[in-house]
């Protein structure tokens, strides 16, 4: 574990990924006694409900608690991850290189800025709400409003933005490689070399599908495009953002072996 946390990108991967069981586990915690009840009365091992301890309804569970201290964690750690989107949006800008897809290129331009913009204006709100962006500048550029909610609304609509340009290039590659693929001789489609490059391409697609359908109904949650996902909780954004950073986790584990 010490040895994950060390590389790149180790420690985010880590505290994202504890954050999102913890979400799971908090969501299903006050929900387990009445589960157990449940299963002991189907199974007629118990002829009374078992009496549970009283619960404040107020209180803030201490797996919901240490969720949300990870969560700020993680929102704070994202103060830095301006850089890397601008030198990647900066690269972007040279222009598509020679023999690539001009479409692809621009779908990556437009997520590159969706995302871009994002963490600018989640860095703003997050230094506004620990007093470092003064009040008056939020209000300056959020129509006279000191507060930031709706700044951040606005940002998870520009997150929502980059998600959604994942299944553009996901559209847009699979259109490339069944091109490709039909373009193929009788002899190219039989080689064991050629087969076992597709279905490698082929998983590494549907992964990346997995994915973005993973972040797309969070972000679209958070977004408040559609007023929010009906019935989501907790136990769903656990859910969805495990599957869409399990395989990252994952890569970084089997370089650490």
């Amino acid at each position: 574990m010490p040895i994950l946390i060390a590389t790149p990108g180790g420690l985010s991967a880590f505290l994202s990924t504890s954050n999102y069981i913890l979400y799971i586990l908090a969501y299903l915690q006050p929900r387990v006694p009445a589960l157990y009840t449940r299963l002991l009365t189907t199974l007629k091992l118990s002829s009374s409900p078992i009496p549970l301890a009283a619960i404040d309804p107020s209180a803030v569970p201490p797996l919901a608690a240490l969720a949300q201290l990870l969560s700020k964690c993680r929102t704070t750690l994202r103060l830095l991850g301006t850089l890397p989107l601008y030198a990647w949006l900066r690269s972007l800008m040279a222009g598509p290189k020679p023999g690539s897809d001009v479409v692809l290129h621009r779908i990556a331009v437009a997520q590159a800025t969706s995302y871009f913009a994002y963490q600018i204006l989640e860095n703003i709100c997050v230094l506004a709400d620990h007093g470092v962006v003064p009040a008056s500048f939020i209000a300056r550029i959020n129509r006279k409003d000191p507060t930031t909610a709706r700044l951040y609304t606005t940002a998870y609509r520009l997150w929502l933005a980059g998600v959604s340009c994942d299944f553009l290039r996901l559209a847009r590659e699979a259109q490339n490689l069944n091109t490709k693929r039909a373009a193929r001789s009788q002899e190219e489609k039989g080689e064991v070399a050629v087969r076992e490059e597709d279905e490698r391409v082929d998983r590494r697609w549907w992964m990346d599908s997995a994915i973005a359908a993973a972040w797309f109904p969070m972000a679209l949650h958070f977004s408040g495009v559609t007023g929010g996902v009906p019935g989501w909780h907790v136990g769903w954004m656990g859910v969805c953002g495990l599957v869409a950073g399990g395989e990252r986790m994952r890569g970084l584990w089997k370089s650490t072996a």
